[in-house]
């Protein structure tokens, strides 16, 4: 009965415990990843943090247990903002993990149904969260003013860190998004500079390091790093993969590489391409998108003959309508295969008409070029088979022979970037006596007679079970496929987003991205947590390419790709500005270079460039970013684990406590003998709860006082097995005498006063923190008005001494009036700067006194069972 009476409290603070998010969510429970997740919803109190794990350590899953507790505690509208290519992949994330319904929207989707989207955004009885791109992101809040956004989070958050001197996106992301807790996610918040931190820190909270001025003042000239620190300890979350190998096993990653050499044709294939390429003027290109589009061909070039004669053939098609006067807007059909590779968003003007120049002219130009392309296609067209698929299935037969050897399942996926050559593949290896059902295709399509077959089956299989959505659900069907039936799975970067395929050990990159993060993406797939073999990265190489081949050096030795425990290392990526701003750099070189001789001076200085962000200085600066040391990072984990366990013990055990059939007011019960024989006293126990004025519980008690009604502070374990040895047969009903209800009274005083101790004390490290912040703004006010005085002083010195190495008489003249005007300025600025600080104290104390306003309770201690023994 009483642990009945307890368990009503009980239950109501479990439910309320942020523990809560993981009773529901289909993830594996990692100590860092909780730990984030409680800094996180600390630090929302105050404005918001950057979860900065490094890679492959579950920052999405941080993010979306934040997300469950926000929605949970009666968050409406969230914000997802991210680079465009990781919007689905979020969708599917959300929706797998947790069980998160979201909408990915960009402007062709609002503005197609702009008075749906409208209603949806700004009805407040609904829970809408939005993935959409940085660049939309802001252009959505300016599109719904009215829309109120209740949480933020910003995912590859460092693109956003040049907020001050960058990108206009993310200039407007800024402005839009004061005020608005948010969490951003990036493993590398400092890459090159101690002002990419000013940056990202300022989205949180402008105030916390003020003005660029200051903060470089402070840090970067003063050094002051033991400050810095300090300053990020509540903004600023991050593990290192090495602090979690006690709790995630990760094996290791090896690399391989397959040589081949081109054959004849294939030679003349890639110099007609190449040369083609570098022209200066190509009309089958568009010229607003002419870098992504070239980059685009220059993939399909490494890929396959068979991706390239579709690519042209495109090219034909627009060349041709251009050739009969076609407006070049028209000329873009069969464009949407180039958009499929590319990760920036297309400019549209780069379809508008062609400059109106002379028409024959023209014409002989458009024909010369069709020539050009027409020769391409059927070079393409005479090769019958590429020296890359050799080499292809070279891999693939090496990896089944390991894998039979060390007894590890015949698995292997084959990434390649194009559809056309995904197909080339299949043939050639059942030419080569695959089995139909030894090889499977993906793309991400679901349109194919194969992947269809496939999910119908898989609906059989898993009929009457969660609906995760079709998108979701055709995932967990190829998967499913590929486990218990394929030996090789071919798949396209689209296709493989949010495939989780650690039950295969061997990738082979059958067309190498330029791009690391992609590389890393691909790994990942397969060398994630829960991979039993170590993982074998295969990569083909084209030992005839000088520019391949030294590419393949830099990914391989540079960024650290392929080797080692973790794969790609936070520094190696940190040398990163970003993987797209790279694959543009090795496009330029490509474009640029034409001797062996010019393609070394390119490369080494591209090495030399990546060298100098990993340096000493780059090493002590990351080094920045680690507030905790090596032994306080076990501690917190090791006691975030033992939390987690407890929580779950807690939660199995009062589910299994059965609802009360006394009801829940006021009781007064008595029991013999037990107090003696358990506590070795006398005394009266209080259950209930500690409310505030709403009567909204803070939390359960069970608070014990001796025969005198003084309060002893037993824990709650020791309590409720106590209680847990109580018969309810002892248990009786009693009537307080006058003298014991005053004496209830008194000690009831006493008591409200020990609970609300005990809630000031949970209270006091919030209120301390934000206290500490505003006085570091005020104190970054003064410093600011304290630098404009200076910069005065050192402008009026500066003209006072070109006044006097002036000759001119009239030039020194107005020299020396333009001194007196900023002396005046000077004088305005001091004499008003008292009263500015003491303004801006003022403001500081008025701003601590209303965080500090919402802590402040007129408590109750609410009372279910007063029980004497």
């Amino acid at each position: 009965m009483l642990l009945e009476q307890y368990g009503r409290f009980k239950k109501a603070e479990l439910e309320e415990s942020p523990f809560r998010c993981l009773l529901n969510a289909n993830i594996e429970i990692n100590p860092h990843q909780i730990n984030a997740f409680c800094a996180a919803i600390q630090a929302l109190k105050t404005g918001g943090i950057v979860l900065a794990d490094e890679v492959g350590l579950g920052k999405t899953i941080e993010a979306g247990l934040t997300l469950k507790y926000v929605l949970d505690s009666g968050a409406k509208h969230v914000l997802i903002a991210l680079p465009a290519t990781l919007r689905k992949q979020w969708e599917v994330e959300l929706e797998e993990k947790f069980n998160l319904q979201a909408s990915i929207l960009d402007r062709l989707t609002v503005e197609s149904n702009l008075s749906f989207w409208k209603a949806c955004l700004e009805n407040r009885d609904e829970v809408r969260i939005v993935i959409t791109s940085y660049d939309y992101s802001s252009k959505l809040m300016q599109r719904f003013p009215k829309v109120k956004w209740d949480f933020i989070i910003m995912d590859e958050a460092h693109n956003l860190r040049n907020v001050f001197h960058g990108t206009k996106r993310a200039k407007r992301l800024y402005e839009l998004s004061k005020g608005i807790p948010k969490i951003l996610l990036t493993a590398t918040p400092l890459q090159n500079s101690l002002s990419d931190l000013h940056g990202l820190i300022s989205f949180i909270d402008p105030r916390i390091f003020g003005s660029e001025k200051v903060f470089n003042k402070r840090f970067i000239e003063g050094q002051d790093y033991t400050e810095l620190k300090r300053e990020l300890i509540p903004v600023l979350y991050r593990t290192l993969r090495r602090d979690v190998g006690k709790y995630m096993d990760f094996k290791k990653r090896e690399c391989r590489t397959i040589d081949f050499v081109l054959s004849p044709d294939e030679v003349e294939l890639y110099m007609r391409v190449n040369n083609f390429l570098k022209k200066d003027v190509l009309y089958s290109i568009p010229n607003a998108n002419k870098g992504l589009i070239v980059l685009v061909i220059r993939k399909l070039l490494a890929s396959s003959s068979y991706a390239l004669i579709e690519t042209f053939e495109v090219l034909k098609n627009r060349l041709q309508k251009l050739y009969e006067g076609t407006k070049s807007a028209n000329a873009q059909d069969g464009f949407d295969l180039f958009w499929n590779f590319v990760e920036d968003e297309i400019d549209e003007s780069g379809f508008e008409e062609i400059d109106d120049e002379d028409t024959l002219f023209q014409k002989q130009q458009i024909q010369a070029e069709i020539d050009e392309v027409d020769a391409i296609i059927e070079t393409a067209s005479r090769i019958q088979s590429n020296a890359k698929v050799k080499a292809l299935k070279t891999a693939i037969h090496t990896a089944f022979e390991y894998q039979e050897k060390q007894n590890i399942p015949q698995k292997v996926v084959v990434f390649t970037e194009s559809k056309r050559t995904q197909k080339y593949i299949a043939s050639e290896l059942r030419k080569d006596g695959f089995e139909e059902d030894d090889i499977l295709l993906f793309n991400g399509d679901f349109n194919d007679a194969m992947t269809k077959e496939i999910y119908r089956a898989w609906q059989v299989k898993n009929f009457g079970k969660t609906n995760y959505g079709r998108s979701v659900e055709y995932k967990h069907a190829i998967v499913d496929y590929f486990k218990e039936h394929s030996k090789i799975l071919i798949v396209t970067d689209a296709g493989s987003e949010g495939l989780n395929l650690q039950f295969c050990n061997t990738v082979i990159n059958y067309d190498l991205p330029w791009n690391p993060q992609k590389i890393e993406q691909r790994i990942g797939r397969c060398h994630r947590y829960g991979q039993k073999y170590d993982v074998v990265a295969i990569n083909l190489l084209n030992t005839g390419n000088e520019a391949d081949r030294r590419v393949y050096e830099i990914l391989s030795k540079k960024f650290e790709l392929f080797d080692g425990v973790f794969g790609a290392s936070d520094i190696a990526l940190g040398a990163l500005e970003s993987g797209t701003s790279f694959e543009k750099t090795i496009l330029e070189i490509y474009q640029n270079c034409g001797t062996r001789a010019e393609f070394k001076k390119a490369f080494d200085r591209l090495d030399r460039q990546i060298d100098a962000k990993r340096n000493k200085k780059a090493v002590q600066l990351r080094s920045i970013l680690m507030t905790e040391s090596d032994a306080a990072k076990g501690a917190a984990l090791e006691k975030t684990k033992n939390d987690i366990d407890q929580y779950l013990q807690q939660v199995d055990f009062w589910t299994q406590v059965a609802e009360p059939d006394v009801e829940g007011n006021l009781n007064y019960w008595k029991i013999d003998n037990w107090g003696e024989r358990t506590f070795g006293s006398h005394g009266t126990l209080f259950v209930g709860a500690f409310c505030n004025s709403n009567n909204e519980m803070l939390f359960p008690v069970l608070l014990l006082c001796d025969e005198q009604g003084r309060y002893i502070d037993f824990t709650e374990n020791d309590i409720v097995q106590a209680l847990e040895n109580v018969n309810d047969d002892d248990v009786r009903y009693f009537k307080p005498t006058d003298e014991e209800l005053a004496s209830y009274r008194n000690i009831y005083d006493t008591l409200v006063q020990e609970m609300l101790s005990k809630y000031q004390a949970s209270s006091k490290p919030v209120m301390d923190y934000n206290k500490r912040k505003v006085e570091n703004w005020a104190d970054i006010q003064r410093e600011q008005l304290n630098i404009q005085i200076a910069e005065m002083n050192a402008e009026i010195d500066e003209l006072s001494a070109e006044a006097t190495a002036g000759k001119d008489f009239l030039e020194k003249v107005d020299i020396r009036k333009k001194v007196d005007e900023k002396k005046k300025q000077l004088q305005k600025v001091q004499t008003s700067f008292h009263q500015k600080v003491s303004s801006i104290q003022e403001e500081a104390e008025r701003e601590i006194a209303e965080f500090n306003q919402q802590f402040d309770i007129q408590p109750i201690l609410l009372v279910n069972v007063v029980l004497k023994f």
